[in-house]
């Protein structure tokens, strides 16, 4: 197409008013021709209207340079002068401002003279072009699908691109948007036109195709003839639009002003349409509930709603915590309009489990169900079990039901304030294959937001979500501006809990059991899981329960485009093994992308190909975070690492068991999971690896080369022979909690432990050990042989606490020892001279009882407070004021003295 296609005349039938915008359509072309001569051309204005492109082309073809081109231009502007109606003597421009304004097409419009002055028009704006004063026709001119288009307007950012018979099209293109940035444009009245091109673009979804006509016209009101869509056929509207006080955007009606919005929310029906959302609704509620019910059958009554709580991140400016999701989205959307500079993407994360689907679903539904005008409402978009390809689709699919809205009409909407659109899981759409860059997925409509509305974002997984923040912050869409804010489940607290477990008639005592129980009961997913194994088999491991739920949970979104299972349940929990292998042998909760492949491919035994790796990084259940410039995987919940890794070292052959062990220091949780987990068949008992551990730790040179085995020894041991009926021995462990049972003597060699209980019948030897805390509050008299008393550092005891030698002696009921006064001023100086901190002290010479730093003036019971006194006396310590709150304290320098002495 050519500049002779896009001004030729139009048939002679062609209806009066299409001609008649013709017009309108030729003068722009010309001024734009006309601007394309001049390396510098006179402001121009877009869109402009039918008296402004005329008198812009009268002015601009001064520079031509070319008297015949300056005739031809000053007669095509002058031709809307033309008088085309015999009875009212109206003009084309009259006639065609009258029909854009809401008046009928005159009937006695003269055809002949109309046709006429289109042809004259074409003929001459052909001639001018062909007379060779435009080089260039880029970027007033571009070609849109094959075909030439004008430019109609630019935003900036963007420009719209007008062909002869097709939609007018948005540009992004850099290059053009560069270019078009140079010219020297005069945006008339700024607010009118952006406001007109606003009108133009929303209405294009509900209007039928090529028949909105906007008439820019100061001072007299946007006018805006168009046909609406429906059902029923076309409906002819004419709507008028004023920008009023504080540039508000009205709409003008028969009863006063109204904001634009209404307009919208008329156009689209408002009340019919939020009543066929919440239908539409309900049906991915109910859905959602059978899902649960096929993870937890047993639950026979109906699970409530308990809400979650939302906790913001650290740059958001209101409140960050106890705020439920509906509250958190209201908060982050309050006041949001279509004219506001930005749109605000809000993402939506949370822990496995968290209930991020449930908490969207459930704020969609009370924005829907609310009577409250004109407030937003939540459109709420999920990829799950979709066919779509795009999201420009899914969204289609997802409001068709409604038989209002498609695509276009809901970004119309987002813009204007009117609705939020929430994507579930946009991680999963089709789309989005690329994971590497999510953006690409959402590009279309952050484009077609043009930095307005709301977008609320959930992915269900954390890789996608920490790819698309990241994206987001350093490539941001195009020249798009983002109010990035991110919302985070809380972790749920006791009392959500409770509600929880008395609605479905569980025993909430029963939920104050194991550390690694409780761990786990902070999201609803897993609350659930603990009701449905109390009420299936609470004698059974909850742990093993939660973790087979959980794989479950997982598979159900492992799967292809066919909705087949990528993975086996087997498979799953192999490559979990794998990575809980890798994560305790580099001591540390993560592992990069490429070393999760790696796991799961060994795992599995075979390379994954494209589609089960992306698939994999993307939806295993772990969690995602940028370390440094990569991304790294951990396990969302650390009881689930520390179960996956017990499971590898029950699976895996003996002397791999034994290496592993060896190697990586087990946990206690690990430790109980291994003990518990330990097949009764296995040919290799677990007494047998116990031994065989104690081997390599005992023929070790020295501890130090040794740790990692010396705690999983003594994790292991504690479980297994913590408590016996006989006589035990074990040398060189490392453990924090050891509970000492059943009978006979207990021998700890070379033993570092954090806390040791020992129980009634219980004897201990301890040599060359030191114990931090020793409880022997269940039993009485003294159980310890020897001198083992020595290499303890606190006893509690029936009698009380004991933290130095002479008092632990005294609680054990040995003999006291004869002191050594000179010793025990030694032992003070020597403190005294080394201490690193000032010494603090009361009116009566003692430390803070919680400064550990000074614990060794507690050695020797009241003899330190003496001895300080004494030396104060003698002006070997000078005490000097200290400045603080609370009674009266000194400090204790050092004098010369100290040291003569």
């Amino acid at each position: 197409m050519t500049i002779a296609d896009l001004v030729a005349a139009p048939n002679s039938q062609q209806e009066p008013f299409r001609a008649l915008v013709h017009v309108e359509y030729q003068l722009r072309v010309l001024g734009l021709l006309c601007a394309a001569a001049d390396v510098a051309p006179i402001k121009f204005s877009t869109p402009g209207s039918l008296e402004s492109w005329a008198e812009y082309g009268k002015k601009q073809s001064e520079k031509l340079g070319c008297v015949e081109c300056r005739t031809d231009v000053s007669t095509i502007a002058d031709s809307i002068n033309t008088v085309v109606t015999e009875e009212s003597k109206l003009s084309i421009r009259l006639a065609r401002n009258r029909f854009c304004h809401g008046g009928p097409v005159p009937e006695s419009i003269d055809h002949v003279v109309l046709h006429k002055v289109l042809a004259d028009n074409a003929e001459r704006i052909v001639r001018i072009h062909e007379h060779g004063h435009v080089a260039e026709l880029t970027p007033y001119f571009r070609r849109i699908d094959g075909e030439l288009a004008a430019l109609h307007s630019f935003s900036g950012t963007a420009a719209t691109y007008w062909p002869r018979r097709r939609e007018a099209r948005d540009v992004t293109d850099p290059d053009v948007v560069d270019a078009l940035k140079k010219l020297n444009f005069h945006r008339g009245d700024r607010l009118l036109d952006d406001f007109a091109q606003d009108i133009e673009r929303d209405l294009k979804g509900f209007a039928e195709r090529d028949s909105v006509y906007v008439l820019v016209s100061p001072p007299e009101p946007i006018a805006v003839r168009w046909d609406r869509r429906s059902s029923d056929g076309p409906v002819p509207r004419v709507d008028r639009f004023i920008v009023g006080a504080d540039h508000a955007r009205m709409w003008v009606t028969e009863s006063g002003p109204k904001p634009y919005k209404a307009f919208l929310a008329d156009v689209c029906n408002w009340p019919l349409l939020k009543r066929r959302l919440l239908e539409e609704l309900e049906e991915q509620v109910a859905a959602e509930k059978r899902i649960s019910q096929e993870l937890f059958p047993n639950l026979q009554q109906s699970v409530p709603h308990v809400p979650t709580l939302v906790e913001f991140d650290d740059d958001y400016q209101g409140p960050q915590t106890d705020l439920t999701i509906t509250a958190a989205c209201a908060e982050v959307t309050e006041g949001i309009h279509a004219y506001r500079g930005s749109t605000n993407l809000i993402t939506l994360t949370g822990e496995a489990g968290a209930g991020k689907t449930h908490s969207l679903l459930q704020f969609a539904r009370e924005s829907l169900a609310a009577d409250d005008g004109l407030d937003p409402v939540a459109i709420y978009i999920s990829s799950s079990r979709s066919s779509a390809t795009s999201l420009d689709k899914l969204i289609t699919e997802r409001v068709a039901g409604t038989r209002i809205l498609d695509r276009e009409p809901v970004l119309a909407l987002c813009r204007a304030g009117l609705a939020i659109l929430v994507i579930d899981g946009f991680d999963e759409m089709l789309g989005f294959r690329s994971y590497d860059d999510p953006l690409s997925g959402l590009q279309p409509i952050l484009d077609q937001l043009r930095n307005r509305g709301a977008v609320i974002l959930s992915a269900r997984a954390s890789y996608s979500e920490a790819r698309l923040w990241k994206s987001l912050a350093e490539h941001p869409a195009k020249e798009s501006h983002h109010r990035l804010t991110t919302m985070k489940l809380q972790p749920w607290r006791r009392s959500q809990l409770l509600e929880l477990m008395d609605h479905l008639s569980v025993d909430a005592a029963a939920t104050e059991e194991t550390p690694a129980v409780r761990q786990l009961l902070t999201t609803p997913f897993f609350c659930l899981a603990y009701a449905a194994w109390k009420q299936n088999d609470p004698s059974g491991d909850f742990l093993r329960f939660v973790v087979d739920t959980y794989l479950q949970r997982e598979l159900s979104k492992l799967t292809d485009l066919q909705g087949e299972s990528l993975f086996s349940h087997d498979d799953l929990s192999e490559i979990f093994c794998e990575v809980a292998e890798l994560t305790a042998r580099t001591v540390t909760a993560e592992v990069s992308e490429s070393d999760l492949v790696d796991a799961a491919e060994y795992a599995l035994g075979t390379e994954l190909d494209e589609k089960e790796r992306r698939r994999l990084v993307a939806l295993c259940g772990m969690s995602a975070d940028w370390s440094e410039h990569e991304l790294s995987f951990s396990f969302t919940h650390l009881a689930i690492a520390e179960h996956f890794l017990a499971r590898q070292v029950v699976r895996v052959p003996f002397q791999q068991a034994l290496a592993l062990l060896s190697d990586v220091a087990v946990s206690t949780l690990c430790a109980q999971l291994i003990a518990s987990m330990w097949p009764a068949a296995r040919e290799e008992r677990l007494n047998a690896l116990i031994t065989a551990l104690q081997s390599r730790v005992s023929a070790a040179p020295s501890p130090q080369e040794c740790q990692p085995a010396m705690a999983s020894l003594g994790e292991l041991w504690a479980r297994v022979h913590g408590t016996a009926q006989h006589t035990r021995t074990v040398s060189r462990i490392v453990v924090d909690r050891l509970e000492l049972g059943g009978s006979g003597t207990v021998t700890l060699d070379q033993a570092q432990v954090k806390y040791l209980v020992v129980g009634p019948g219980v004897k201990v030897r301890l040599t060359n050990s030191r114990i931090e805390q020793l409880d022997l509050s269940r039993t009485s008299g003294n159980p310890l042989l020897d001198e083992s008393y020595t290499q303890v550092g606190e006893l509690f005891t029936q009698g009380g606490l004991a933290s130095t030698p002479r008092r632990i002696k005294e609680l054990l009921g040995l003999p006291e020892e004869p002191v050594d006064e000179s010793a025990i001023e030694a032992f003070f100086r020597e403190k005294i001279a080394n201490a690193r901190a000032p010494i603090v002290v009361d009116r009566h010479y003692s430390p803070p009882d919680e400064d550990v730093r000074f614990k060794w003036t507690r050695e020797h019971g009241d003899k330190w407070q003496a001895f300080a006194k004494r030396l104060v006396a003698e002006g070997a310590l000078i005490e000097e004021r200290v400045n603080a709150a609370g009674p009266p304290k000194w400090r204790l320098r050092v004098a010369e003295a100290f040291f003569d002495q």
